[in-house]
């Protein structure tokens, strides 16, 4: 029976995340039990994020290799480094330098990983269904990733130390198996004239940066990801100084945040379809800056949670428009490097809003940083929206 290949790699990414939140969920808890120390627990994170750093090397990668053996090499490798941390749990040989080595491991296969499957999608699907592909994936990733997986890794957690680990093994192993069902035929990444690495990388970041399209839309995703890392780094204080909500009841606010993500995902090709790529940009722009900034103002937990469901449904919506659009305009042979550009500006963004959100709290209060990312937001949008406007006339 002939397979569809997307269908093949969205159930092989599906899997993988719920596996990565069973794990990112119950990895630090397990630290707990090995150390006091918060900013030793903290690293974990560092830990997993580091490699992104690097992820330029990752890119060239995906663009010089088959993209299928890419992603089959990478889940592969998160499948035995998790065993082998089952294993050495079950057996009391974890250790704080033991979790480290294991998400740096981790955290290298993902830039591998979210790289080659993000070039996969656009040579696995039709250009006027790159919509609906990007918006299944990105809803699965909600769901399973941030929504599911958690949960089931404290509960597994709970029942023994090693088995959240152990099943996000056997998680990884299983969307290894459906992965092993995308047919040969597929297209994946062609073999790139034998450069060096570095003169790969090079030809990448040449391409980005004259391409003021994609720069822009790297841009405004890094703006946006500082405006999510100093907002959603600083909720969990408004949640107990200003709205005065349990442990319980933030998370149920999260929850919302959630769904509103999800459902965005599930309808934004429809939205698509009937917009703008550049009008929808802007509008979901300025309604995620105005949802941020109504976080900094409420008082209801209620009316928090309406402002994170709304944030969620347009963030995801931006997210979808925004990556269909790159992969549109970028050439199939450098979307590797590309897109390793790309998450660098992109995913600095997160790092550069925690800081700086924690700075400006401490000068000027709890909320002046909901306010001043959303400015900061509504104003990069401005700024970049004439380059945006021209993805519609015409090449990048």
């Amino acid at each position: 029976m002939r397979t569809d290949p997307f269908r093949t790699l969205w159930a092989a990414v599906g899997i993988s995340n719920l596996a990565d939140g069973v794990n990112l969920a119950a990895a630090p808890l397990l630290a707990a039990t090995l150390t006091s120390d918060p900013v030793a627990i903290a690293g974990l994170t560092v830990a997993q994020r580091l490699p992104w750093l690097f992820s330029l090397v990752s890119g060239a990668i995906v663009d010089r290799a088959d993209r299928r053996t890419v992603v089959r090499a990478a889940t592969g490798v998160r499948a035995v480094t998790l065993g082998a941390l089952a294993v050495s749990v079950a057996l009391g040989f974890a250790s704080m330098p033991l979790l480290y080595v294991v998400f740096v491991v981790l955290g290298t296969c993902e830039t591998l990983f979210d790289n080659a499957s993000a070039a996969l999608v656009p040579a696995l699907v039709p250009s006027d269904g790159l919509e609906k592909a990007n918006g299944r994936i990105q809803t699965t990733f909600v769901a399973l990733n941030e929504f599911a997986g958690p949960p089931i890794g404290g509960f597994l957690l709970a029942i023994a130390l090693a088995l959240p680990f152990a099943a996000g093994s056997l998680g990884l192993v299983a969307s290894l198996a459906v992965l092993t069902l995308l047919p040969r035929s597929a297209p994946g990444g062609e073999p790139a004239e034998r450069r060096s690495l570095w003169a790969d990388i090079r030809t990448g970041a040449h391409w980005y940066w004259r391409s003021p399209v994609v720069r822009s839309l790297s841009f405004l995703s890094g703006v946006g990801n500082a405006m999510t890392g100093a907002s959603y780094g600083l909720l969990v204080l408004v949640g107990d100084q200003r709205l005065n909500v349990s442990p319980r009841g933030y998370g149920v606010m999260l929850a919302v945040g959630a769904i509103g993500a999800v459902a965005g995902g599930l309808v934004a090709d429809r939205i698509a379809r009937r917009v703008p790529a550049p009008v929808l940009i802007l509008v979901t722009s300025v309604i995620s800056a105005g949802a941020v900034a109504a976080l900094g103002l409420v008082r209801s937990p209620a009316l928090a949670a309406a402002a994170l469901a709304v944030d969620g449904f347009v963030v995801l919506v931006l997210s979808v428009v925004i990556v269909s659009l790159r992969q549109r305009l970028v050439p199939s042979e450098l979307l590797g490097r590309v897109n390793a550009v790309y998450f660098t500006v992109a995913l600095g963004g997160l790092a550069v809003g925690g800081l700086g959100g924690g700075a400006i709290a401490r000068l000027a209060g709890l909320p002046a940083p909901f306010f001043v990312f959303a400015a900061l937001m509504l104003l990069t949008t401005l700024a970049v929206l004439p380059a945006i406007r021209s993805a519609s006339r015409g090449p990048a």
